[in-house]
Parts: structure tokens; C-alpha cells; sequence
């Protein structure tokens, strides 16, 4: 998809991406079935841990992963998003916040940390974790006992626990920690993503015994007819939701 320019900066403004109330009516749907869908394959009253994944970079799946969020604040529901990805973070970009201090920071127990970790969005109604900064051994931090100290603590205070994580095919940082993720959702890319990638991605996350509970299919362009009306309609591409078979 080609980014149009803010025609007040002049750059593209990523913010536009965002699940809002001037979102396109079939993004708003289609984020409100995701949500529904997610709910669905994870009952119960108690937190929920979602990893979101795929095989490869440019998917969008962290456009994905902070609307989900979004999606969950708009019915009142407490959620955090955590950016997973140590080596190439982009929640903090897309958010239009300052991306340090954040998990590593936590992780590598930094304890000269002035600023809060946890960033609140009155905008959105989420919480967000930002990456904070590049470590040298990002997979020993997500695989540590911290992180699962850390997940255990953000869950007596969320319903939902975002984690974005880098790409399945290129790192194993999601699949390091399944024992302590409920679900994953895989966001796979109209016409980019690999089929040789999907299995590949697949099989890791089979044999760390990863609970997928579904797919996002993006990118797909719908029919124009189909388009509400409006300057922001023009940025989206519609979202599919496969739930995966038991």
C-alpha cells in the first residue's frame, strides 16, 4: 500500500492507521469480529496473555496488535501493550511516543530508570510498554525468569496483555515463552507471505507447543463500493480472521 503524506507535516502520519472513531466503518467491524473471536477462544474471567505473530516483517502486525488493544479499551476492558520485538520496536513510532525506558530496561534490571515505564494513552485508553533500548542478547531477556515475573504482575492488573513480537521465522523471542502466552494470533499478508515461511513458522510454534487460536489475514483491499466515504477510508486494507481448528 502506498503511504500518503500528512498534508500538514508533509510526512506520513502513522497515527492514521490507528482503530479510532473516524476509522472506516468495515475496520471497525472487522477489529470488532477480531475482538470478538479472540474473547471466544479464550473464556474465562481470569487475564489473557495474546502473542501477536508472522512469518515475516511488513505484515503489519503491529498496526494489528495496537488496535486489538484499542478495540478491547472501547468496551471498557484494562490492556497493556507490551512491544516484544528488542531488536527492531516500532509500537512506540506508530503511538507517536518516546520508546526508552521500556521492557528492556525492566528486564536487564536497570535501576536508574527515571521516567515511568508504563505509558498511559488517553487517546487510545491503553497502557503501552515500549521496547526501551536495543539489548545484546534480546532473546535471554524475553526468555528470562523476569519476563515471566512480569507477565505474572501485569495480570492482576489487565483483562488483556498485548505482546507484539518479531517475526517467528527470523527469531525464536515469541515461542521462547508459549508456556506463558494463552493464545497466538498469526497475521499473515495478502500476497507476501510465504507459504514455505507460514510452515516454517508453523512447525516452530508446533514444536514449542504454542496455542494458535487463529489468523488475520491483511492487506486485502476491499471492493470499493464497499469503502465508507472520507479521507481516512483510503488508508486501510480489510482483516480476515480465520479461527484455527482444534
Amino acid at each position: 500500500m502506498k503511504k500518503k503524506k500528512n498534508n500538514e507535516t508533509g510526512i506520513f502520519n502513522p497515527k492514521k492507521m490507528l482503530l479510532s472513531d473516524k476509522s472506516a466503518f468495515s475496520v471497525k467491524e472487522a477489529y470488532k469480529t477480531l475482538r470478538t473471536n479472540v474473547m471466544f477462544s479464550l473464556p474465562g474471567k481470569d487475564s489473557k496473555c495474546v502473542g501477536i505473530v508472522s512469518p515475516d516483517r511488513g505484515d503489519g502486525k503491529s498496526s494489528i496488535a495496537i488496535n486489538l488493544a484499542i478495540s478491547f479499551s472501547q468496551i471498557n476492558k484494562r490492556v497493556i501493550i507490551v512491544d516484544c520485538d528488542l531488536r527492531l520496536p516500532t509500537i512506540a513510532s506508530k503511538l507517536g511516543i518516546d520508546g526508552t525506558p521500556g521492557l528492556s530496561n525492566f528486564l536487564s534490571g536497570n535501576q536508574e530508570i527515571e521516567r515511568p515505564l508504563i505509558r498511559r494513552s488517553t487517546e487510545f485508553g491503553i497502557d503501552i510498554m515500549t521496547a526501551g533500548d536495543i539489548p545484546p542478547d534480546p532473546t535471554a531477556l524475553i526468555s528470562s525468569k523476569q519476563m515471566d515475573d512480569f507477565i505474572a504482575l501485569l495480570k492482576k492488573y489487565y483483562d488483556y496483555i498485548i505482546l507484539d513480537f518479531p517475526p517467528v521465522t527470523i527469531v525464536s523471542d515469541a515461542v521462547s515463552i508459549s508456556s506463558i502466552v494463552d493464545g497466538y494470533l498469526i497475521v499473515i499478508r495478502h500476497n507476501e507471505s510465504q507459504y514455505s515461511k507460514i510452515v516454517e513458522m508453523l512447525r516452530q510454534m508446533n514444536f514449542a507447543d504454542a496455542k494458535v487460536i487463529g489468523f488475520v489475514y491483511n492487506g486485502k483491499e476491499e471492493h470499493k463500493k464497499y469503502y465508507k466515504k472520507g479521507k481516512y477510508s483510503k488508508y486501510y486494507s480489510n482483516y480476515y480472521y480465520y479461527k484455527k481448528n482444534d
